[in-house]
């Protein structure tokens, strides 16, 4: 059933579940608060009293609804985390003119640590992530012949060569890494 996965359903859910909470509550207690004995029953007849007056029953609905929605906000804010973000944009004249739109920025959820510069097989993984292979084969150009050797730079290399069509390359790569694993 699709319905279950539906935010927007869940939150109906609660929200007529929270109505008919107060329903219930309201109606029960302006119902029977004659039943309860003594200082309570006395007390609790007082309160409704109070509280189904003209201006005090409209001022305790808005204070009850001004709870429920902050209840309501600050669970969903613990559940799904702060709404704060921040974000990073590449600018200056190192950034190349056909940078991709949506590679010249990040989100970050936490305050971005100092800048430490990524390793080159890093920044190829993230260039073969954004799906430019010119700037992947470039990166990969600039490792050095032990790099280009590690079983990370392999897998890399076999993923770029499969995604440009290189077939014959991609079958060279992989039996380097089947080499490489059996070797260890």
């Amino acid at each position: 059933m699709q319905w279950k996965n539906d935010e927007r359903v869940r939150q109906v859910a609660i929200g007529v579940s929270i109505l008919v909470m107060l329903t219930v509550v309201v109606t029960g207690t302006l119902l029977g608060w004659r039943l309860l004995p003594g200082l309570l029953g006395e007390w609790i007849g007082l309160m409704v009293g109070i509280l189904t007056t003209p201006f005090f029953m409209e001022a305790s609905f808005i204070i009850i609804g001004l709870i429920i929605v902050i209840a309501l906000n600050r669970w969903r804010q613990q559940k799904e985390g702060e709404e704060l973000v921040y974000v990073e944009q590449v600018t200056g004249p190192e950034v190349p003119p056909d940078l991709p739109d949506h590679a010249s920025w990040t989100v970050y959820v936490d305050e971005p640590s100092e800048f430490v510069k990524p390793s080159l097989l890093t920044q190829a993984q993230d260039a073969f992530a954004l799906g430019d292979f010119t700037a992947t084969a470039q990166w990969i150009g600039e490792m050095d012949r032990d790099a280009l050797r590690q079983p990370d730079a392999l897998r890399l290399r076999r993923e770029l060569a499969l995604a440009t069509g290189k077939q014959e390359l991609a079958k060279q790569l992989d039996e380097e890494i089947r080499n490489l694993v059996a070797s260890h």
